[in-house]
């Protein structure tokens, strides 16, 4: 019979390949476990773990796709049955800086606006005292419509500069759970190799990660980089970690 079938047979019981080696003397005979007794997949997966290959480099995961998002919502929930889960104060912290962010929002939207109805109302206004008699509005700064329009613009820069501010907090307060989340990752992908490497090597077929195990090593790739910072609402990394 050819290499593999011996093998295969061998693996799963029947009889033994032809040209085997001699048999072991009675004593090791008894000292050595029985090749034809079948092999628990704990037992498999713990040996294969032994001798688990690398993790694969960032180069190796490129044509690798990042999983979609109901993948991550699977491999989320893999990670809770594990154990795993962010500090609770985690999401409490990140929606205290989505006021602050808020308001800072809608005077940016406000200043985005034409200034061209509040440049007409201050001349109103001082058209308005001026017939009342009010002698003052002589001493105010005329300013013209583009006078208007550059001060709307420099706060609007001042507002997004303070947005940045509050969006880089936020990233400190994520960043540190999201290492933590990508090293759960790893550890849950050599775990889902080792379990996958083990019935391969008792059927001597050659090993390939499954899919599933490669699109999870991607997810922890993701998780340690800094695709995740975003510019936007704090509370939403969130749902990233």
């Amino acid at each position: 019979m050819n290499n593999f079938a011996a093998k295969l047979a061998q693996a799963v019981g029947l009889t033994p390949p032809q040209n085997s080696a001699a048999p072991a003397p009675p004593a090791a005979r008894r000292a050595a476990p029985a090749a034809a007794e079948p092999v628990p997949i704990r037992a498999v997966s713990t040996v294969a773990a032994s001798r688990a290959t690398p993790a694969p480099s960032a180069a190796s995961l490129a044509s690798v796709p990042f999983p979609t998002p109901p993948q991550q919502r699977g491999f989320d929930a893999f990670l809770r049955q594990r154990g795993w889960s962010p500090a609770p104060d985690v999401a409490k912290q990140l929606s205290e800086l989505d006021g602050p962010w808020t308001r800072l929002q809608t005077a940016i939207a406000e200043t985005r606006k034409n200034q061209s109805a509040n440049y007409h109302a201050h001349l109103a206004d001082i058209a308005a005292r001026t017939a009342a008699g009010d002698s003052t509005v002589k001493a105010e700064d005329g300013w013209t419509r583009d006078d208007w329009q550059d001060d709307a613009d420099e706060r609007c820069r001042v507002f997004k500069s303070k947005c940045k501010e509050i969006e880089a907090q936020a990233w400190e307060i994520a960043r540190p759970v999201l290492l933590q989340k990508a090293d759960a990752c790893a550890a849950a992908a050599d775990a889902l190799e080792a379990e996958a490497k083990g019935r391969f090597d008792q059927f001597a077929v050659p090993f390939s990660p499954p899919p599933y195990v490669l699109l999870l090593r991607k997810y922890a790739l993701s998780l340690r980089d800094d695709s995740r910072r975003i510019s936007g609402l704090p509370s939403s990394m969130i749902e990233s970690v």
